[in-house]
C-alpha cells in the first residue's frame, strides 16, 4: 500500500484525482479500487494470523454499502 501511496504522489496526480481513481469501479459490481485493496489486506491479515483468506472486492463492497465500515476510508476527525 505504501508503494502504492508513493507512486500517486510521484506523479504528480492531485488528492481528488487519486481519490476519483481509489473510487473508481472497474468491473461493475465487483467493487472500487478502493474496496480491491480493502480487500488484499484483509486477506494478507488473514494469511498471516493462519486463517484461510477468504475476503473478496465484492464481499468488501457488500460491508461498506451497508455501512458496516463507515469510516474505514475516512481519517479520523479531530
Amino acid at each position: 500500500m505504501r508503494r502504492l501511496l508513493d507512486a500517486f504522489v510521484a506523479s504528480g496526480a492531485e488528492g481528488d484525482e487519486i481519490e476519483r481513481f481509489l473510487d473508481a469501479e472497474p468491473r461493475g459490481g465487483e467493487g472500487t479500487i478502493r474496496d480491491h485493496i480493502a480487500a488484499e489486506m484483509a486477506n494478507q491479515l488473514l494469511g498471516a494470523l493462519g486463517q484461510e483468506p477468504s475476503q473478496d472486492s465484492r464481499k468488501t463492497k457488500k460491508l461498506r454499502e451497508a455501512g458496516l465500515w463507515r469510516t474505514y476510508d475516512q481519517p479520523p476527525e479531530d
